[in-house]
């Protein structure tokens, strides 16, 4: 049995996903690929079970996956050695070169600092590099991977696996590698995005080969929000794809992180409020339940636009004939924005409907004071007009 520990590469898939980066040969287009680095894996395993082959593992699984260019392992090497070389010895008329084993070389580099990793990292021209440990615990091995993204001159994710033999280490090895490509594409997604909507928006593409791309690319790397709000930005005005429009409405509602600064960095950038366009196109359909779930989901998770969404729930509430409802979404609104005349008159409208005057009559009275023009003015008059004499009735 195989176990991934994916908890931070969740994270960065999450968190980082969405931060738009320029590398020098990032993996966005057709025939660009990002170019990795995968440093010697120090192997602490029984000397009785000797393990060869860790880096070349990866470094098949990833040209396999098409995404990237590798370093030639023997030129990585030559770097490793040569910074071992500097920074452990000074020692004059001793040929240090030829003295070191390999296998001391590679455990002295992997007691280097990050900043010494990028900087060989640097020197090979890759945007990632890879380095990493292989542990024997009894008859149980461990993986542990480091991404390091050279221009960020961080690691942008920690990966973990573990088999119960030697023989599944290939295995582990090759699922921990598939996470590698994962990672980096996340990182990159962005520019991925904006590629493909480039390509569009310049007649190089289609609007079908843009939505293939797209679809494709959120196959590749499911549940990643810039995607899904690509593809929810194409949809959107084209009413004969409005089951896929909510799809991916619904999907970027359930992905959204407020608490992520990238997502709601994206969601403000993206020109349109996904969650108030899908919320319409469910009151287009006469949903009008399933639209007001929505604006109470994205109220929850989105804190933008809340006086806009609780002015939506007002209306739909009256339509519904759940005047209480309504007439708390509008002073949700005038909570926010006391000046805000239209959500006063609606108000006003809502103790008109269910015949309670005085209160109508004195939103009324308060909206005037926020009228913006003659004919706002002349309205909210009109109705105060036809108001009195039944609030007079009333009072009597």
């Amino acid at each position: 049995m195989i176990k991934i520990n994916f908890t931070l590469y969740q994270k960065l898939l999450t968190a980082l996903i969405l931060f738009p980066i320029v590398v020098g040969s990032v993996g966005y287009g057709k025939d660009i690929k990002s170019k990795a680095v995968i440093f010697p894996f120090k192997n602490n395993v029984d000397s009785n079970t000797p393990m060869k082959g860790i880096e070349d593992v990866i470094r098949s699984e990833l040209i396999r996956s098409g995404y990237f260019t590798i370093v030639e392992q023997e030129r990585t090497f030559e770097f490793v050695k040569e910074t071992v070389l500097n920074s452990f010895f000074k020692i004059d008329n001793v040929d240090v070169k030829t003295a070191i084993p390999k296998a001391n070389i590679v455990d002295l580099f992997a007691g280097v600092d990050l900043k010494i990793v990028v900087h060989v990292s640097e020197r090979l021209k890759a945007d990632f590099a890879v380095k990493g440990t292989l542990n024997q615990f009894g008859d149980n091995f461990r993986a542990d991977i480091e991404v390091v993204h050279v221009r960020l001159k961080e690691t942008v994710s920690a990966l973990v696996g573990e088999c119960e033999s030697k023989e599944k280490i290939s295995e582990m090895l090759e699922l921990l590698s598939q996470q590698i490509v994962n990672v980096c594409k996340g990182v990159n997604v962005q520019n991925e995005v904006d590629y493909i909507q480039s390509g569009y928006q310049q007649g190089k593409l289609t609007y079908e080969e843009t939505l293939d791309k797209l679809k494709k690319l959120s196959s590749e790397m499911p549940g990643v929000f810039a995607i899904h709000c690509a593809l929810f930005s194409n949809y959107l005005g084209h009413p004969e794809l409005r089951d896929n429009l909510i799809e991916e409405g619904e999907e970027i509602l359930n992905l959204f992180n407020a608490d992520n600064e990238e997502d709601m960095r994206f969601l403000s950038s993206l020109g349109i409020d996904p969650f108030y366009e899908l919320a319409n196109v469910y009151i287009v359909m006469g949903k009008l339940d399933r639209a007001i779930e929505i604006y109470r989901r994205a109220i929850q998770v989105y804190p933008m636009n809340h006086a806009k969404y609780f002015k939506q729930l007002g209306i739909l509430y009256k339509l519904e004939g759940e005047t209480e409802a309504s007439v708390d979404a509008f002073r949700q609104v005038l909570n926010m924005n006391p000046a805000d005349c239209e959500a006063r008159f609606k108000l006003a409208s809502v103790y008109e409907a269910i015949g309670d005057m005085l209160n109508a009559l004195e939103q009324y009275q308060a909206c005037l004071k926020y009228t913006k023009n003659a004919a706002e003015s002349s309205r909210v008059k009109e109705k105060m007009k036809q108001l009195q004499p039944k609030e007079s009735i009333i009072g009597k």
